[in-house]
């Protein structure tokens, strides 16, 4: 008897990823909003916490995901992808509940662990249904799609969460940050289809031979230039952009007789760099598809980027400045070109344990680029971090080169 075709379990591009990327913008409301406002001493005093663990509060979700990464991975390699999407999503709303209604370091804690576990599940879950509604032909452009709809979500998010908290007040506004998670869920169970191929469900027997033969070799590759970009962004540049503005500006900048401090300008700085890093993985996957060069495209990525941080480490504002930009859409280029690779060079059914072994890596390097970032800035400049950083995604390039021969030839 024929098997059903493939097509029938195939939804299209714009069906998947419309709910899917609001439902993940919608997802970061509760996390945004306490990476925005925590940090201010009467907002941490609501909160019932030091400063000192609003450090720790702040990162521990990343800490966890190192395991939490690899359980996702194997799950949404065996069971329903959209079920565990809206379980996943179910859980990070639960926590933004918890962070409205709870005073005291452990139970928020405990909001920070579910959130930790819950993103794990949504990141993982929503790149490896990418990969499913995706071929060798288009791989590259769809993955920049949704890496638009995250950096699209960054950005909103931390302005809506600091606007809900002035409006609303901080209990309040994650009151309606989890109201709005709460939609998005109802949103998945209606709308988000199931993207598990009939060809994944017929290999579903061959799980034992799967897990001997998984690709570990591809996967470590994969992992270098994401460790790489999260290690620079997401920790180091995350943890110092109002140390680095601060070294530029002072601690205010005047336009027009109106002076805006400098916490301020950091949040709009750190929006308007999530809004620039949006294009970086849609034209990164276009290039890519055309040409089928994803890891020549990956060295010029990583280039631009180092050309960036080291104009971020001069000490001309405006250089400083433009280099800033051109450093953001490095980020969401890399970022898009990794799950391609995977889908070119991994079967369907590894995806979710490739992506929690991956994202696993890229934990590590957000986790280490703050504390490092910081003790280097008590010994020496911002200046020297940000160029140190030009010569690691440099290094980084070079290894993305190396890779591009070997590309080159097998094609």
């Amino acid at each position: 008897m024929p098997s059903p075709p493939e097509s029938r379990s195939r939804p299209s591009t714009s069906r998947v990823l419309v709910p899917l990327g609001i439902g993940i913008a919608l997802s970061l409301l509760g996390d945004s909003t306490l990476y925005t406002v925590l940090p201010k001493p009467d907002i941490a005093a609501q909160a019932g916490v030091t400063l000192a663990l609003v450090g720790v509060l702040l990162g521990i979700n990343r800490i966890v995901r190192l395991g939490f990464n690899i359980i996702a991975g194997t799950l949404y390699d065996r069971f329903s992808r959209r079920w565990l999407m809206i379980g996943s999503l179910s859980i990070g709303t639960i926590s933004t509940v918890i962070y409205a209604v709870s005073t005291g370091f452990w139970s928020l804690l405990m909001g920070r662990i579910l959130w930790g576990a819950a993103w794990s599940g949504i990141w993982i879950g929503g790149t490896t249904l990418v990969l499913d509604i995706a071929d060798e032909q288009n791989r590259g452009r769809i993955s920049g799609q949704f890496q638009m709809w995250f950096f699209l979500g960054i950005g909103l998010s931390a302005f809506v969460g600091g606007f809900f908290t002035d409006t609303f007040g901080f209990r309040n506004g994650l009151g309606l940050s989890a109201f709005l998670n709460a939609m998005a869920v109802l949103m998945w169970i209606f709308l988000l289809p199931e993207t598990r191929s009939w060809r994944d469900s017929a290999h579903k027997k061959t799980t034992s031979t799967v897990i001997k033969s998984f690709p570990w070799r591809p996967i470590i590759i994969a992992s270098i230039p994401v460790f790489a970009i999260r290690f620079v962004y997401a920790g180091v540049m995350a943890s110092t952009t109002i140390l680095w503005l601060t070294s530029l500006l002072g601690e205010q900048l005047t336009l027009s007789k109106v002076a805006i401090p400098i916490a301020t300008l950091t949040g709009a700085f750190v929006a308007l760099r999530a809004t620039i890093s949006m294009f970086g993985g849609p034209l990164a996957g276009f290039i890519s598809d055309t040409y089928k060069k994803r890891w020549l495209v990956i060295t010029g990525i990583l280039v631009f980027g180092a050309g960036g941080m080291w104009f971020m480490g001069g000490s001309a504002i405006f250089l400083a400045l433009i280099g800033a930009l051109i450093a953001s859409t490095s980020g969401g280029g890399v970022q898009a070109l990794i799950p391609a690779i995977i889908g070119d060079k991994i079967d369907q059914t590894q995806y979710g344990r490739s992506f929690g072994a991956i994202y696993a890596i890229g934990d590590i390097g957000s986790a280490l680029g703050p504390p490092l970032a910081l003790w280097l800035v008590g010994m020496l400049s911002i200046n020297f971090v940000y160029k140190f950083c030009a010569c690691f995604l440099i290094l980084v390039a070079c290894f993305a080169f190396w890779r591009s021969i070997s590309e080159r030839s097998s094609s």
